[in-house]
């Protein structure tokens, strides 16, 4: 699925974490988003991320 993740955290080591997690890139825009493709079966784990205040999920149209 594809998703545009917002981090709402600054934290460089709990970004770090996500990223590896979940096997997102390294780029993040000016403004703060990063695109990304997430399997479906970590949908679930990612809005739990999203729970607890680390990042945003948006869903942009292409």
């Amino acid at each position: 699925m594809k998703v545009t993740i917002y981090w709402v955290t600054k934290d460089e080591a709990i970004i770090k974490r996500i990223r590896e997690k979940f096997g997102i890139d390294d780029y993040t825009s000016v403004n703060g988003e990063t695109p990304a493709e997430i399997k479906d079966d970590d949908i679930a784990l990612l809005r739990e991320t999203e729970k607890r205040g680390f990042i945003q999920l948006r869903f942009k149209p292409e």
